[in-house]
């Protein structure tokens, strides 16, 4: 029995002998017409219950579109591909695009996965994405969803449906009056870019239960008429509870992708700004010159003009036996009774350990950032105004936005720095600017 409809009907069924319930079950179940298999065919009771068969779905709802229209290939003859063997077209050799749309012939039919893969060769790299795709119910043939082990025939129409507009933006009066609000920095239909206040998680739980990707719907335009659009903004990558700053929001799976890419492959350049308790110790580290030959993403961050030359420390400690990389320069530093002398500085992770920055701030330069609790010891903590770490700045190659360019060869090169896109905070925050004067 439905426990939700004993709720809303009192209890009534409850209550009743089981016999009674039983038979009542029954007369219901005779009663329910049956499609041309024998299942069920979708109906409400008197007691509003429902049967598990859906009706059939219409081809694309609102908000969703098809995007790309097929046939389903007949297949060779057997013997030309046996059993468990991978064939490919004849014409196909081993570097050309047709070489990775394998066919899997195990009983002589076609796979919902494999016939996808096949007929849409554009939109799939791999097998494994047009089974992702089977199995979000994007594939239908001649109209219907399909499930994943369905067996599609030579002949049948096969549509890939995809969802082309987001969820609406929602009432920011619906926030709580406490909570500080995100600030967009850039936006378009793909993605956006926002500032995080400190205190705020980024994903997961949060005071309250709000997070920057719950609050990102109140702050953010809704897509519309784009392909692959998500329900709802996702974060790309995580800012610490504690760190305020720049976090960049994929509204579409072409930029989830795109941007995900980017950040793993390390092309996104960031910049954080940090209050550093002392003097760090730049005796004896390494260093790197930042020219007209340097990285292009470290050079618009540091806003190096073309001839000019800077030199930025090099810190290489490795965590838990991983790479572990940041570069970092001395803005500027004011004398402070408690320290001796509080140090602005820029700080470039190159890797993306957990509490990169704030390791090495505390381990390789000999100062903790001001207000980080974990990483200082007790009797000298500073923690009254939170942790002094801002993401500042980020530059994102070609690569990672390539909405932005068209279907041009050169859209995505990386090496040319007019394509990239630079989004920066454009002062330092109130507590920056009251303790080290600037």
């Amino acid at each position: 029995m439905n426990r939700d409809l004993a709720e809303d009907t009192g209890d009534d069924l409850a209550v009743k002998p089981k016999t009674t319930t039983v038979m009542a079950c029954a007369g219901l179940l005779a009663a329910v017409p049956t499609g041309p298999r024998g299942s069920p065919v979708s109906v409400v009771s008197s007691y509003g219950m429902k049967s598990k068969t859906k009706p059939q779905p219409r081809e694309a709802k609102a908000g969703f579109e098809v995007v790309a229209r097929g046939t389903v290939p007949p297949l060779r003859p057997a013997a030309e591909a046996p059993t468990g063997e991978t064939t490919t077209a004849d014409d196909d050799d081993d570097d050309g695009p047709a070489a990775k749309r394998a066919r899997i012939k195990d009983d002589g039919r076609w796979s919902l996965a494999a016939v996808t893969f096949e007929v849409f060769p554009d939109r799939f790299a791999t097998l494994p994405a047009a089974r992702k795709s089977v199995r979000l119910g994007e594939v239908r043939v001649d109209g219907q969803i399909r499930r994943p082990d369905y067996r599609p025939m030579p002949g049948e129409d096969i549509a890939i449906v995809t969802r082309i507009s987001s969820g609406k933006t929602l009432d920011i009066k619906d926030l709580p009056p406490s909570l500080p609000p995100l600030i967009v920095k850039h936006e378009d239909p793909h993605f956006a870019v926002v500032v995080k206040p400190e205190g705020l998680n980024t994903v997961g739980d949060g005071a309250g239960g709000w997070t920057a990707e719950r609050m990102l719907p109140y702050f953010l335009r809704p897509t519309a008429g784009v392909e692959g659009a998500l329900v709802r903004p996702r974060p790309v990558h995580r800012l610490d509870a504690r760190t305020g700053g720049l976090l960049v929001v994929a509204k579409t799976r072409l930029a989830m992708t795109s941007l995900s890419e980017a950040f793993a492959s390390r092309k996104v350049s960031k910049r954080y700004r940090a209050v550093l308790c002392g003097t760090p110790k730049f005796d004896g580290q390494p260093t790197i010159e930042v020219d007209d030959a340097a990285e292009i993403g470290t050079r618009l961050t540091l806003g190096v003009e073309i001839g000019t030359r800077l030199t930025l420390g090099v810190i290489d400690a490795p965590m838990e036996k991983k790479e572990c990389v940041s570069h970092w320069r001395v803005v500027s530093h004011v004398p402070c009774e408690r320290y001796g002398r509080l140090t602005l500085v820029d700080m470039w992770p190159k890797t993306g350990r957990t509490h990169q920055l704030r390791k090495h701030a505390s381990g390789a330069l000999g100062c903790p950032i001001l207000g980080d609790g974990r990483y200082t010891a007790r009797h000298s903590l500073d923690d009254t105004e939170g942790l002094f770490l801002w993401s500042m700045e980020v530059a994102l190659p070609p690569s990672a936005t390539p909405w932005r360019f068209g279907d041009g060869e050169t859209a995505a090169d990386d090496d040319d720095a007019r394509k990239w896109l630079r989004v920066k905070v454009d002062t330092d925050p109130e507590k920056f600017r009251a303790r080290v004067g600037i």
